[in-house]
């Protein structure tokens, strides 16, 4: 099986082949080719990928603090 990584341009683990490493403010970080592609096209199409990696990582923090919240209220967590 193949190591993954994450990426944090779109918060998903991918397979390592799929990663490379970018140089941040914070210092260096693994962003995925679909990301770092993305970034190279034109702002139009830029910014829709950018509001659907938004609009996806929002329902991934919902479903989260559901899965929390559910956890709390059971005494699980």
């Amino acid at each position: 099986m193949e190591k993954t990584r994450f990426c944090h341009c779109c918060r998903v683990h991918h397979p390592e082949s799929q990663m490379r490493r970018f140089h941040t403010r914070q210092g260096e970080r693994w962003r995925c080719l679909a990301s770092i592609e993305a970034a190279r096209r034109p702002p139009g199409e830029r910014d829709e990928f950018g509001r659907r990696q938004t609009a996806i990582n929002r329902e991934a923090t919902h479903r989260a603090a559901e899965h929390a919240s559910l956890l709390r209220q059971h005494g699980l967590a």
